[in-house]
């Protein structure tokens, strides 16, 4: 079997956090390790923690700078995770999202399959590191 993916949920709210937790542990292959309430503690826990997959949810939860503010510490940390945006207008966090360096941006109204099926690829397809800027400059002249 695949390595296991080890996920950590940000959410402003306890409930939503827990069902998505009950959601994605049914799952073989996929063990939620923790979760935070809010950007103050995402990227200690993430540091922590060090899961494969941060899963940061937007909305009325969690206000528009929070969720941009915990995207960017992980990401600005170089810690080696991969974090996806929940949202339910996922184009209102589309610019944020690319220049916080998350792997992916996801309408929060998605199925569990399609999710898990997210996780996954994000999982398998993302390199541990966030790039590097020469890395950046290189790709973006080869368009």
């Amino acid at each position: 079997m695949d390595r296991i993916i080890r996920v950590l949920l940000i959410d402003g709210h306890e409930s939503i956090r827990k069902e998505l937790r009950n959601s994605l542990s049914s799952e073989e292959g996929i063990v939620v390790i923790g979760e935070v309430n809010g950007e103050e503690t995402s990227l200690a826990e993430a540091t922590e923690l060090s899961p494969d997959v941060a899963i940061v949810l937007a909305g009325d939860r969690m206000p528009d700078e929070k969720i941009v503010d915990s995207a960017c510490a992980i990401g600005e940390a170089k810690l080696p995770v991969k974090v996806i945006i929940m949202a339910e207008n996922p184009l209102h966090y589309l610019l944020p999202a690319i220049k916080s360096g998350a792997a992916g941006i996801l309408s929060d109204s998605i199925g569990r399959d399609e999710l898990l099926s997210a996780i996954r690829r994000i999982h398998l397809w993302f390199p541990s590191s966030q790039p590097s800027d020469s890395t950046l400059s290189d790709w973006d002249s080869t368009l």
